[in-house]
């Protein structure tokens, strides 16, 4: 996260919230706004609600947020160990994630990765859900993006892919002609499931208290829950969300 984020005050002087995102890793984020992800749209959505404009920082790797001078990442993942050390502050989670299950079409009548356990699964390279399911002994075939999984599975050189049902749901809209299964296998595997949410560094709670505010408002009209759809996300609510 970045060194040097702004609190409140110095972000409504200045008119404009920084988000860093990835310039070239659709549905998340894409810097050729063709379209532009869900996570700027969210991002600008949320700037909105703040009453300010949204400036974005293209970074390839985590290590470039502190030289972006970045207010705020998307997605970040809730860990109560990270935040515990104060280093982050995060809003409210705004959305239930994890390592879903891409299947071939048709397949029916798999709820979990135990269903497969006898398939060969592509996973990211040094991922969980790699190490999780390496030490389950399943056969693994890793990858270096979700979107070459996606290929291999579609052209039978795997049994299913570990991936974010973003991807699978994305793939899903923009190739219908090639549509998978999707099981979101990770509804049953806590070490691979977690809720995300607006990540800061060095904002002070005002900013935190009024992020968590936007987000409430965003969720409550829906916003959020519709910017998923345009990229063929199904919304799912942290558990407790009302």
């Amino acid at each position: 996260m970045p060194a040097a984020a702004r609190p409140l005050a110095s972000i409504e002087a200045r008119g404009a919230i920084r988000v860093c995102a990835h310039p070239n890793a659709l549905p998340f984020a894409s810097r050729a706004n063709t379209p532009p992800g869900f996570q700027i749209e969210i991002a600008r959505a949320l700037a909105r609600e703040l009453g300010v404009s949204l400036d974005i920082a293209w970074v390839i790797a985590p290590v470039q947020y502190r030289s972006a001078e970045c207010d705020i990442v998307m997605d970040t993942i809730l860990n109560e160990d990270v935040q515990s050390e104060g280093r982050v502050k995060v809003s409210r989670p705004y959305y239930r994630s994890g390592v879903a299950l891409a299947l071939p079409s048709k397949v029916d009548g798999v709820r979990s990765f135990a269903d497969v356990a006898d398939k060969r699964i592509g996973v990211m390279a040094g991922s969980v859900a790699q190490m999780v399911l390496g030490q389950r002994g399943f056969r693994t075939s890793p990858f270096g993006f979700e979107d070459e999984m996606m290929e291999a599975l579609s052209q039978g050189s795997i049994d299913g892919a570990a991936v974010s049902a973003a991807t699978i749901g994305y793939f899903n809209k923009t190739q219908p002609s090639r549509a998978v299964t999707l099981v979101y296998a990770y509804e049953r595997e806590p070490s691979l499931s977690w809720d995300v949410a607006v990540g800061m560094r060095g904002a002070d709670d005002k900013l935190v208290r009024k992020v968590d505010a936007a987000l409430a408002a965003l969720l409550a009209a829906g916003t959020i829950r519709d910017i998923y759809a345009q990229y063929g996300i199904d919304y799912r609510a942290p558990p407790g969300a009302p």
